[in-house]
Parts: C-alpha cells; structure tokens; sequence
C-alpha cells in the first residue's frame, strides 16, 4: 500500500513540476544569450492567467474542440502515473511502454483535431505537418522499445528502470540509444531544431500553428499537457538509460538521494537543451527528416550491436 501510495504522489509531485521545468529551460536560454530573462516560475503565472480568461471559440467549431483539451491534458496527467520517478519496482504491473506511446499519441491526435476543426488556414497547416513528422518519428520510438525488449525481456518501464540500476548504463548501444531517444524527445515536443515554441511566425509554425485560435481554459490545458508530455519524456530518457540513483528501496535517505539525483539530471538533460536550442537555428521543414534519419540509424546500430553482438 505505502509502495502504490508513494508511486501516486511522486506522479503527483512530477504534474506539479512540469511548469518548473519549462521555466528553468527558458530561464537557462537566457542566461546562455546574457540577459536576465524571467522567473522560473513565471510559467504558472501565466497558466493562472489563462485559466481566468474567457474561452473564445470559432462559431464553425464542432465538439472537438470542447472535448480536445480534456482529453489532451487528461492524456497526459494518465502517462505520468505509469512512469517510475523517483522509485522503482519490478513487481508493478502498470508502466506497459506501449500504452505509455499510446498516451502521448493521443495528446497529439487531438491536438492535430483542434487545428483542423478551427477551419483555420494556419491550424490546418500546422497539423498536417505535425502529422507529417509524426509519421516518421513513430518507427524510431516503436523501435527503441524494442531496443529495450531485447535487452530486458519485457515492455514494462518498472522492471526495465529497475533491472537498469545494477547494469553498466555506458554500453555503446545504451550510448547510442539514448542519443535516438533524446532525438524523438526534441521532435516530439516540438524544440528546434525542428520547431521554434518560441515563435509565431506563420511560415514557420507546427505545434503553436495548431493552438493558434485556442484561448483561455482550453490553452491552458494544452499547455499544461504539453509540459506534462516534455516531464514525461524527459523522465523517461533519465530513468532508462541514466537510472543512476534510482533507488527500488523505500527509505528516507534512498529516497532523498533519489529525489535529488533525479532533479540533477533533470536540470542536466535541459540544459543540454538549452544549449542546442542556442547553438542551433529552426531547420526547414523538408530538413526535418535527416535529423530524424540520423535517430533512425542510431537505433539500428544500437539494436544490431545488442542482439546480434
């Protein structure tokens, strides 16, 4: 019971924090351009802004975009109850990473619904790409999952994360794993060099071009499920492939060392995010697809140096 209880609140903890992580990753960019930039808690600020704003919809709207942001935030909040955090166990049952995808995809199908029913030119344009990519980033992450089944002989994220922890985590196929996987967290949350969150310039847009006629409740919960699927992801790459101090004991200090060594990494992982997004400019679209080859090749070298090796 205290196992499940803990497992609840370290979801709950992970939902609360998502704004926080968004927050840090502006607050690094600005650092790394040289200026001050806002508070790392700006972003509930603005989310508190949105949620007493009135909702403004397209009179040609169906019910999909009523029910579009529900679903999309309850999507997300459901995927951060079946990742470990700051615990793991392999006696759980929940945590199918199949399931886990199946999640997140729908954040992303009914997010590509609501620009199409805005009868919006630019939430029209912004689906289809955001299909488009979507359509070659699936095979990649299907196959880091099963990566990860040929290595340890299930799909659930529990056991995995768990088995990981006494394992040497700097194989060459782990290595080149997780540099797939953290390509697919980039695309999947639309951070350059594929798409610029930053921006509203039309031409350029994919997953702002679909939000682009949404207001009040309806964008907060978008927003508040795009930063839950981002925490999820993140969370996901950390404790797969850096399970360092993931603890499967429940004690004070396993769990404060657990805790603490997972908002080290957190901040790590951003900050490389941080520093790519300075370095790196928005690619065209048509580009996409190389960067996305390049996770593709990475994946196959990592599947063919752990199986057939």
């Amino acid at each position: 019971m205290s196992y499940n209880i803990f497992l609840a609140v370290s979801s709950i903890i992970l939902i609360f924090l998502a704004p926080l992580f968004s927050g840090v990753l502006k607050k690094i960019k600005a650092f790394l351009r040289g200026y001050q930039g806002l508070s790392i808690f700006q972003v509930y600020y603005d989310i508190y802004k949105l949620f007493n704003k009135d909702t403004l919809r397209s009179s040609k709207s169906s019910f999909i975009t009523i029910i579009a942001p529900i679903v999309s935030l309850s999507a997300a909040i459901t995927s951060a109850f079946m990742i470990p955090i700051f615990y793991t166990n392999s006696s759980n049952i929940l945590g199918n990473m199949i399931i886990i995808i199946f999640l997140l995809g729908i954040i992303k199908f009914f997010n590509t619904l609501l620009g199409l029913d805005s009868s919006s030119t630019f939430g029209g344009m912004g689906s289809s790409r955001e299909l488009f990519l979507s359509m070659l980033v699936e095979p990649v992450v299907f196959l880091v999952i099963m990566f990860l089944y040929f290595q340890k002989g299930t799909f659930n994220i529990f056991q995995i994360s768990n088995s990981s922890i006494n394992e040497n985590m700097f194989t060459t196929s782990n290595i080149l794993a997780f540099v797939a996987f953290f390509i697919v967290v980039l695309v999947e949350n639309a951070r350059l060099p594929v798409d610029n969150p930053e921006t509203h310039l039309e031409l350029t847009m994919i997953h702002e071009a679909m939000v682009l006629d949404v207001s009040g409740k309806d964008l907060a919960y978008i927003e508040l499920a795009s930063m839950i699927k981002f925490s999820v992801l993140l969370t996901m790459l950390i404790n797969i492939f850096i399970p360092f101090g993931l603890t499967n004991i429940i004690s004070i200090a396993s769990l404060c060392i657990s805790i603490g060594m997972y908002l080290v990494k957190v901040i790590i992982v951003i900050s490389i995010i941080s520093f790519i997004e300075i370095l790196i400019a928005k690619s065209r679209l048509f580009r996409a697809p190389d960067l996305i080859a390049v996770s593709f090749s990475l994946i196959i070298a990592a599947i063919s140096l752990s199986y057939f090796i």
